[in-house]
C-alpha cells in the first residue's frame, strides 16, 4: 500500500507542475523523506498526509485511496472485508490503518487504527489542518501536545486542535493501540 500511496503523491505533484524542492518548501517535509514517501521506501505519517493533500487540493482519502468513486450518505464496512490496507511503519514510532472503505467520497473524517512500537523512540512534533480525536484501545499513550505531556491509558480520549504540535509514543512493553479520527476539512 505504501507504494501505491506514494505513486499518487508523484503523479499529483508532476501533474500540477511542481518540483520536489517546492513541495517541500509548502509543506515543510524534508525533501529526502518526500523522495522516500515518492519511492514507497517510507511511509508518510498521517499529518504529512493532511499537508500533502492541502499543497495538491485533493482530500486525504485521495491520497491514501486513490480518490472517490462511491458517494454514499452511510457506507458500512464489515469486519473482514478489505480496507485500504496495512499503511506500513511510519518514522513517527507507529503504523497505521485506514478504518474507511476506499473510493467514498466526500468524507470529513478519516479514523485510523494506530499501533504504537514499544520501542520507538517519539516522533517529531508536527501540525497540521484539522481537529484530531483519539481514543486509547489497548495499552498506554504518550501525547505530546503544544510543549505538554499527557499519559492517556485504555479507555482514555483526547479531542485536539491539530494545528499546534503534537505527536504520540506507545509506553510500556507491549503494542499500544488507538482509535484517532483526524477532520481535514
Amino acid at each position: 500500500m505504501r507504494k501505491y500511496v506514494g505513486e499518487r503523491v508523484k503523479k499529483l505533484r508532476e501533474a500540477q507542475g511542481l518540483t520536489l524542492d517546492q513541495v517541500c518548501k509548502l509543506t515543510g517535509i524534508p525533501a529526502e523523506r518526500l523522495r522516500a514517501f515518492e519511492e514507497g521506501t517510507a511511509v508518510p505519517a498521517i499529518g504529512a498526509v493532511i499537508k500533502l493533500s492541502r499543497v495538491f487540493g485533493s482530500r486525504v482519502e485521495g491520497l491514501l485511496h486513490g480518490g472517490g468513486v462511491v458517494s454514499e450518505a452511510l457506507t458500512i464496512c464489515r469486519s473482514g472485508e478489505s480496507l485500504a490496507g496495512e499503511q506500513g511503519d511510519t518514522d513517527q514510532g507507529y503504523s497505521y490503518k485506514s478504518l474507511t472503505r476506499p473510493g467514498t467520497a466526500g468524507h470529513l473524517m478519516e479514523p485510523f487504527l494506530l499501533t504504537f512500537d514499544p520501542a520507538a523512540e517519539p516522533g517529531v512534533p508536527i501540525a497540521h489542518d484539522g481537529q484530531e480525536y483519539v481514543y486509547v484501545l489497548e495499552g498506554s499513550v504518550e501525547l505530546f501536545y503544544d510543549g505538554r505531556t499527557q499519559v492517556l491509558g485504555q479507555g482514555d480520549s483526547a479531542y485536539l486542535d491539530a494545528g499546534r504540535p503534537h505527536t504520540f509514543r506507545g509506553l510500556g512493553d507491549s503494542p499500544a493501540r488507538l482509535l484517532a479520527v483526524v477532520s481535514s476539512a
